[in-house]
């Protein structure tokens, strides 16, 4: 007689599905709260057009401003190890 080929989930597979139990269970709990907020609290500030334009366009020189920032700190940490590797003789 043949034993049937029952397979369980894996490890991964009962964790991915606890993962989404988790996230559901927590976007509903975000969206009761949202709702017991007054109208207009906690909800997106920008509903115009113009209004998500404008967010956008600071959000992108925000976004080359940090661009920037990072280019200065990764040359001020390349020679720092660069100097770090002098001194130690490597």
């Amino acid at each position: 007689m043949k034993k049937p080929n029952l397979k369980k989930p894996s490890k991964v597979e009962r964790a991915r599905t606890r993962l989404d139990g988790a996230v559901t269970r927590l976007e509903k709990a975000l969206d009761r709260r949202l709702d017991s907020l007054p109208d207009g609290a906690g909800k997106p500030a920008a509903e115009t057009p113009s209004a998500l334009v404008e967010e956008l366009e600071s959000l992108r020189d925000e976004n080359a401003n940090l661009k920037g920032l990072n280019e200065i700190v990764t040359t001020r940490l390349d020679a720092a190890i660069g100097r770090l590797r002098t001194a130690i003789g490597d």
